[in-house]
C-alpha cells in the first residue's frame, strides 16, 4: 500500500494544517522535564558503567517510558516536543532587553515549566537541585566562574554549546539503523583501544532508542487504525507498516525517508533534552531527491508530505525550537547546479504552510537558473510570508577551503548551522556559538580608566597603565588601547570558552555521533581530547564594528578640528552627553559607515581584518582555530544595553550595529552606496559566517507577476552584492531581507486580525524568521527599527 492510493495531495495537505493548529494550541512543554526525571533514575540504576554506556543505556530507558502519542492529524510519527522547554527568549512575551543575564545557568530551564497535573513545584525543584550538584553543573559554573564580572555587562558571553550541527542522515536513510549497526560492529571488532571499543558499544546501543521508539509508535498506529474507518484506517494501517520497516531498514519511497527521518531526528534531539537548539537540516533537496524519484513521486504530492515535515519542526504555541535550518539549491563541486525537483516542491510546501519554523534558507551561485529566483519572488512579495536567507556558494566555497581547509571533495555539503554558520554536513563540529565578543563595550571601557559608565564599575586597564596621562593622549592612542584591551578579553574569553567546551563534553551524545563521523573515529562528537568529526573549531559572534568604526573616525575629526575638547568629548560620554547636547550633534554629524566614505569604509575594513585575525589566532579546546563570525542573532540589541555612549553619537544603551550593517539611521545615501561600503570588507576572512539584513521596500520592483518580481530582485540586489564585478578578493555571501515598510509593521500590531487573520505574519529576525506577533514587543520595535530604509533606497 502506497500513501497516493489511500489520499491525495490536497487531503495530505488538509491534515498538515489541522495538525499544525493542533500543535499551536500546546501551550505547555513537560515531555522535557519527564524525561530528564527518567535520567536521574538511571544515573543511579547505571552508576557502575562508563559514562556513555550509561548515557545509551539511558537514552533507550527515555524512548521505552516517555509518553508517546498520535494525533488523528498525522500523516507520519513523531514530535520534537519532549525536547524543548518555553524557553527561548526572543519568542517569550516576557522578554525584556534588561531582563537578559547570558546562558550562564545550567538549570534555569526549570523556571520555564510551571507544575501541571501530577507534576507538582515539590517535583520540579527537587529536580532543579538535583541538576545543580551534576558534574557537568559544576563544571558550567566554574568556566563562569573564570569571566568573573566581565559577562555581567557583556564584555563577552561564552555558551556551552549543544545543537549548532548538521547531522548526516543519508547513510541511515539508505542503508536503515541495521546498516549503521553493522558498520559498527566490523569497526568494534578491528579496534584495539578500549575506549573507543566502549564507545563502539554505546553508539550501538543508543541506537536502540529509535528502534524502540519506531515499535512503540507502530503500536499506537494500529491501535489508532482499529479504531477508524475508512481513509483513517488505511492511513494508519500505512504508519504502522512503515514503523515496521523504518528506520531499521533503508527507505525506498519518499514517505519512507520522510518517516525514518523524522524517528532519528526526535532521538537525536531526545538525546541531549532541554533544549537542543540550532540542529540544522543540511541541503533536503538533495536528502529527499533520491527517495522521491525511487516512485516518481510528483511535485504537489511531495509538496504534501513534505508540509507535515515542516510541521514537525513546529513545537507548541510559539515553535520553541528556533533556528532549525533547512537549505536547497546550490552548485556542486565541479559548479554544476544542483537544484532538483523536490527543491521546487519544497518551496511550494514552504509557500503554502508559512509557518515560523523551520528556516528557509537558499543557496545561490552565478549559474542558478532563473526558474529558481522566479519561484523566490512569490515568497519576497507576498505580505507575511516567510523569505529565505540567501548564500553565495561561490563565496562560500573559497572560504572554506582556503580558511577551514575543507577538502574539495566536501565543499558541496556545505549547509548551514542555526541562523547562518557555514558547516560540513555530518563532518563538522564548529561549536559555532561558543563565544560572543562585544567590542564597543570594549572601547567604551578603553575612554573610561576601564570604568563602566553604564554601573562605574571598573573592569579593565586605566590609562596610566598605558603610559598616558591627559586626555588628549588617549584619544590620539586610543587604537593601540583598544587593540590591547581587545586582545586581554579575547584571551580570557577562549579560556571560559574552552572550560564551557569541556563542561559540555561531560554529556557524551553516543546517537548523535553515529551521524557526525563517530563510526568512523570512535570518538564522541564532543570530545575536548580527541577530535571526533573530521572538522573541528569554535565560533566567536564579534558585536560592534559599525560602532568603533563610526567611533575612531569622530575621534580622529575631533582631535583634527578640536583637540581642545578632548576631555570635553570624553565628559560628554560618561554623562550620556546629557549637560552636552552640542557635542552630540557635533559627533554625529561626522562620517560614517555605510555611505561609500572611503575613510570610514576603510576603517571598518581594517577593524573586520585585525579582529578576525586575532580570533582565528586563538585556540580551542583540541588546538583548532576560533573561527571568526560577524554576527550578531539580537544580541546586538542586548549587548548594546550594557555600552554606554560612544563617540560616534550613539547613546547609552542604544542597539549596536547589527553584523555588518552600518548603525541604523546612519547610512541614509542609498542601497547602492551601502553596497560599495560593504564591497570593501574582507569576507574571506568571516569563515565562521557573518549577518546583513536589507530592508526593502516592495514600491521599489514594479514587475506585474511574482515570477517576474523574482527576476528583478535578483537584477536589483542580489546580482550588485554578490556578484559585482567591481568587487576584489572574496564576495559578500549571506543576506536576509524583510520585503516592507515600517508603517505595514505598524498597522499589523494595531490591527492584527485585519492584517494577519490566521494568527501568524511571519518576519525575518536575524537568521531565523518567527512569527512577528509571537515576539516580545523589545523585539518587534528593534525590526521595525532595523528596516532602516533610507539606507536601502533604490
Amino acid at each position: 500500500m502506497k500513501i497516493e492510493t489511500i489520499l491525495n495531495a490536497e487531503e495530505i495537505t488538509k491534515l498538515a494544517k489541522e495538525r499544525f493548529q493542533e500543535e499551536r494550541a500546546t501551550d505547555h512543554l513537560e515531555g522535557w522535564f519527564l524525561a530528564k526525571e527518567i535520567m536521574r533514575e538511571c544515573d543511579e540504576r547505571f552508576s557502575g558503567e562508563e559514562d556513555c554506556i550509561r548515557i545509551a543505556k539511558t537514552l533507550v530507558e527515555v524512548a521505552e517510558r516517555l509518553p508517546l502519542w498520535i494525533s488523528d492529524y498525522h500523516v507520519f510519527a513523531g514530535t520534537q516536543d519532549d525536547a524543548f522547554a518555553r524557553s527561548y527568549a526572543l519568542i517569550n512575551p516576557a522578554f525584556s532587553v534588561d531582563s537578559f543575564s547570558g546562558y550562564c545557568d545550567p538549570v534555569a530551564v526549570f523556571g520555564d515549566i510551571d507544575p501541571i497535573g501530577d507534576i507538582t513545584q515539590e517535583r520540579i525543584d527537587d529536580l532543579k537541585q538535583y541538576n545543580e550538584k551534576t558534574k557537568f553543573a559544576k563544571a558550567l559554573c566554574s568556566a563562569y566562574d573564570i569571566a568573573g564580572d566581565n559577562t555581567s555587562e557583556a564584555i563577552y558571553f561564552i555558551e556551552q554549546v549543544t545543537g549548532h550541527l548538521i547531522p548526516d542522515m543519508r547513510d541511515v536513510l539508505k542503508d536503515g539503523v541495521k546498516g549503521l549497526k553493522e558498520r559498527i560492529g566490523v569497526q568494534r571488532e578491528a579496534e584495539q583501544n578500549p575506549k573507543k571499543r566502549s564507545y563502539y558499544e554505546a553508539m550501538d546501543i543508543s541506537l536502540d532508542a529509535v528502534l524502540v521508539i519506531a515499535r512503540r509508535y507502530a503500536d499506537l498506529a494500529e491501535e489508532k487504525a482499529a479504531a477508524s474507518e475508512g481513509k483513517d484506517k488505511e492511513r494508519f494501517r500505512l504508519m504502522a507498516d512503515t514503523l515496521r520497516k523504518v528506520p531499521e531498514n533503508g527507505a525506498e519511497n519518499l514517505y519512507e525517508a520522510i518517516q525514518s527521518f523524522i524517528l532519528m531526528w526526535q532521538v537525536m534531539c531526545l538525546e541531549q533534552t532541554p533544549n537542543p537548539y540550532a540542529f540544522s537540516v543540511g541541503n533536503a533537496d538533495r536528502i529527499f531527491e533520491p527517495y522521491r524519484k525511487m516512485e516518481d513521486t510528483d511535485r504537489d504530492m511531495a509538496a504534501a508530505l513534505l508540509k507535515h515535515l515542516l510541521v514537525f519542526y513546529n513545537v507548541a504555541d510559539r515553535s520553541w525550537a528556533i533556528s532549525q535550518n533547512l537549505i536547497i539549491g546550490g552548485k556542486s563541486g565541479a559548479g554544476e547546479d544542483m537544484t532538483n525537483p523536490t527543491s521546487y516542491a519544497l518551496l511550494d510546501a514552504y509557500y503554502d504552510m508559512n509557518l515560523p519554523q523551520p528556516i528557509l534558507s537558499v543557496k545561490l551561485h552565478k549559474n542558478t537558473p532563473k526558474e529558481l529566483y522566479e519561484s523566490l519572488g512569490r515568497f519576497l512579495f507576498t505580505p507575511g510570508c516567510l523569505t529565505p536567507s540567501f548564500f553565495n556558494d561561490d563565496s562560500v566555497f573559497e572560504i572554506l577551503k582556503n580558511r577551514n581547509h575543507v577538502d574539495p571533495a566536501d565543499l558541496e555539503d556545505y549547509s548551514v548551522a542555526g541562523c547562518q554558520e557555514p558547516l560540513i554536513m555530518g563532518k563538522d563540529n564548529g561549536n559555532t556559538t561558543n563565544s560572543w565578543l562585544n567590542m564597543a563595550k570594549v572601547l567604551e571601557l578603553s575612554l573610561n580608566d576601564g570604568v563602566s559608565t553604564i554601573s562605574g564599575k571598573k573592569f579593565g586597564k586605566g590609562r596610566e597603565e598605558f603610559g598616558y596621562h591627559t586626555d588628549q593622549e588617549v584619544l590620539e592612542n586610543i587604537r593601540e588601547i583598544f587593540y590591547n584591551n581587545l586582545q586581554e578579553y579575547t584571551d580570557e574569553m577562549v579560556k571560559c570558552a574552552n572550560a564551557a567546551s569541556e563542561a559540555i563534553s561531560i554529556l557524551q551524545v553516543p546517537f548523535l555521533s553515529t551521524l557526525m563521523g563517530g563510526i568512523e573515529t570512535g570518538v564522541d562528537v564532543r570530545d575536548t581530547k580527541e577530535q571526533g568529526t573530521k572538522y573541528n573549531g569554535s565560533g566567536c559572534l564579534i558585536h560592534g564594528l559599525s560602532v568603533a568604526a563610526d567611533s575612531f573616525i569622530a575621534i580622529d575629526t575631533l582631535l583634527r578640528e578640536r583637540p581642545q575638547d578632548a576631555g570635553r568629548m570624553l565628559e560628554a560620554l560618561r554623562t550620556n552627553f546629557e549637560n552636552d547636547p552640542e557635542m552630540h550633534q557635533y559627533l554625529m554629524k561626522a562620517k560614517k559607515y555605510g555611505n561609500n566614505i572611503g575613510i570610514v569604509d576603510d576603517e571598518a575594513a581594517d577593524i573586520a581584518s585585525r579582529v578576525s585575525d586575532m580570533v582565528t589566532a586563538e585556540k580551542n579546546y583540541l588546538g583548532n582555530p576560533f573561527r571568526a563570525d560577524w554576527a550578531s542573532p539580537s544580541t546586538h540589541l542586548l549587548y548594546g544595553y550594557w555600552v554606554g555612549a560612544t563617540p560616534d553619537g550613539r547613546k547609552a544603551r542604544e542597539q549596536l550595529g547589527y553584523g555588518i550593517d552600518p548603525l541604523y539611521g546612519e547610512a541614509h545615501s542609498g542601497l547602492g552606496f551601502r553596497v560599495m561600503s560593504n564591497m570593501k570588507l574582507p569576507f574571506e576572512k568571516m569563515n565562521g559566517g557573518c549577518a546583513s539584513h536589507l530592508g526593502i521596500n516592495p514600491g521599489y520592483f514594479q514587475a506585474e507577476t511574482f515570477e517576474e518580481k523574482g527576476v528583478e530582485f535578483q537584477k536589483k540586489i542580489m546580482n550588485p552584492l554578490f556578484y559585482n564585478p567591481q568587487k576584489e578578493g572574496v564576495s559578500p555571501f549571506y543576506l536576509y531581507v524583510n520585503v516592507t515598510t515600517p508603517e505595514m509593521l505598524r498597522k499589523v500590531l494595531a490591527e492584527p486580525k485585519k492584517y494577519a487573520p490566521s494568527g501568524v505574519y511571519i518576519m525575518r529576525i536575524h537568521g531565523t524568521f518567527v512569527n512577528f506577533l509571537d515576539l516580545s514587543p523589545d523585539i518587534q520595535e528593534d525590526i521595525i527599527k532595523r528596516l532602516d530604509m533610507e539606507s536601502t533606497r533604490l
